[in-house]
């Protein structure tokens, strides 16, 4: 159903639409309180305001919540529901769930605050879940409400309901098919740029949703430059999502229906407080001479930084690293391992309800790796005098190396013979997946699990095999000391690993069930 289009998609916030929002909150009565009548029959009505099971259409409560009911249905009857029992089911037992609500609260869902819906629809899938009704709810009920509420005009603010498929929501309300169409013309533009496919695959499709979701409209010609702004800025948006709505800008840029991005201004510089002047000069000196990456400059500039009002403390004397000695390195150690959160930073809010818990070993290991460094430079560069080997002087203590080290766990017999029977037994309807489809190929998967189980490899060494990776023995070869018995060549699976992280590349026998899961994993790409 079409009808005129929702105030708050009007033309005059977001321009033209060409999305016809289907749903017009202006036709319904939508008087805040209950009437008499309708808490009455809501009452009666109790859970049998669930009519996806053993619905009576002639009681006489329906008539009196016809001004509840109308405006929901409409709603459910607006969704892309698929043509099954489940589906169908679910959307009906959502229109309950907020039907008893408005008994709970005794006013109709729309004199509703973002606070109520948030408790009506829960903070998270986990807490809806938890509900005294959850022995009979479905998994899907949830987005049902949430497209309901939002396509009634009623609730947007998606970011106070925890982490939930954006996807899902998007194609609920406007449909598969605008929504792969929009896709498919983003998709192709990052990957023509060399976006990785599965890093994209995961995020950029969620991000597209959220997006079409704030412009309310699965149109890519009614997205506009302000609008794309106003996202990147907006204040529910994580600040590890702007890189990325800074490509999806660039890639609805390149389809021409806005102006290409303009990077943020960084805003002012932070002014250092607490650090005797010459240290900072240093530190900023070192800051724009190392050729380390930006973020780790930067995290060991905080770390140097928090190293000054250190001496500013306790030795006020020392400003200059040309004045450090090997007594006050090991002093320094000695601080490092009884460091807290939150000790000689200069803003502590982002990490408040941390504040005077012991720090990690590896940021201890990263305390100690900064000033490290940092003297290793100036002693190379001969900015200053070598009165002692950092190496030495500044080594990571055994008891913190030993704490940063891999953790490895026994794994149980039982639990062992539980991995290999599901790694030889994966079917695709293990994998996870969304409307789209599945996030990776079955044989893909299968591939890995198996060559996990029985290859015996590090994870770095699993992720740089490549197609063409095994060799089947060429030749029958005889076991030492049984000259009768041979080993047939289609027994022998030779498997190249390449140059990984700490090694040269290699070539080991592994089981043939690893060989024939890569051949099959290879086989569509022959």
């Amino acid at each position: 159903m079409n009808h005129a289009a929702h105030p708050e998609a009007s033309a005059s916030t977001f321009g033209q639409s060409l999305w016809s929002w289907p749903i017009d909150p202006t036709r319904y009565d939508r008087t805040p309180e209950l009437s008499a009548n309708e808490l009455t029959a809501l009452v009666a009505l109790d859970w049998d305001v669930r009519r996806g099971r053993c619905h009576d259409p002639q009681r006489p409560e329906w008539a009196a919540l016809e001004r509840l009911l109308r405006p929901l249905d409409d709603a459910r009857l607006s969704l892309y529901t698929p043509n099954t029992r489940y589906h169908q089911r679910s959307a009906l037992d959502a229109v309950g769930l907020i039907l008893h609500a408005c008994r709970i609260h005794q006013t109709a869902f729309w004199q509703w605050n973002e606070a109520t819906w948030v408790e009506v629809l829960g903070a998270d899938q986990r807490a809806f879940q938890r509900r005294e009704f959850s022995g009979w709810l479905d998994a899907t009920v949830r987005p049902y409400m949430v497209a309901m509420a939002y396509l009634l005009g009623c609730f947007s603010a998606f970011q106070l309901l925890g982490s939930f498929n954006r996807l899902t929501l998007a194609t609920r309300v406007f449909g598969p098919k605008f929504l792969e169409e929009a896709m498919q013309q983003v998709m192709t533009i990052l990957h023509g740029w060399g976006y990785h496919e599965t890093n994209s695959r995961d995020k950029y499709p969620g991000l597209l949703c959220t997006l079409l979701l704030f412009n309310r409209s699965p149109y890519l010609s009614d997205l506009t430059t302000s609008t794309l702004e106003q996202f990147r800025t907006h204040i529910t948006v994580r600040p590890l999502l702007r890189s990325p709505i800074y490509a999806l800008h660039r890639a609805v840029a390149a389809l021409g229906y806005v102006d290409p991005p303009v990077r943020l201004p960084a805003g002012p510089p932070i002014i250092v407080e607490g650090v005797p002047a010459p240290w900072q000069q240093w530190v900023e000196r070192w800051t724009a001479t190392s050729t380390l990456t930006l973020k780790v400059r930067g995290i060991f500039r905080t770390i140097l930084l928090k190293v000054g009002r250190w001496l500013a403390e306790v030795h006020p004397d020392i400003c200059e690293p040309a004045q450090w000695t090997r007594e006050l390195c090991a002093e320094y150690l000695a601080l490092v391992e009884r460091l807290c959160i939150g000790d000689y930073a200069q803003r502590r809010a982002p990490f408040a309800n941390r504040i005077g818990r012991p720090l990690s070993a590896k940021s201890k290991a990263h305390y100690i790796t900064a000033v490290r460094t940092f003297f290793h430079d100036c002693q190379e560069w001969e900015w200053i005098t070598r009165r002692f080997d950092p190496a030495r002087a500044l080594a990571t203590p055994r008891s913190i190396r030993a704490l940063t080290g891999p953790d490895p766990r026994v794994i149980s017999d039982a639990v062992w013979a539980k991995l290999v029977w599901a790694g030889l037994n994966l079917q695709a309807s293990d994998l996870p997946a969304n409307t789209g489809g599945q996030f990776y190929p079955l044989e893909l998967v299968r591939a890995l699990a198996i060559a996990w189980l029985f290859a015996g490899l590090r994870s770095d060494e699993l992720s740089r095999l490549r197609l063409g990776c095994i060799r089947w023995q060429r030749e029958d070869v005889t076991v030492p000391g049984q000259p009768t018995e041979e080993v047939s060549k289609a027994a022998v699976c030779l498997l190249d690993v390449p140059t990984h992280k700490t090694g040269t590349a290699f070539t080991k026998p592994v089981d043939p069930l690893v060989g024939q899961a890569i051949a099959a994993c290879a086989a569509p790409h022959a």
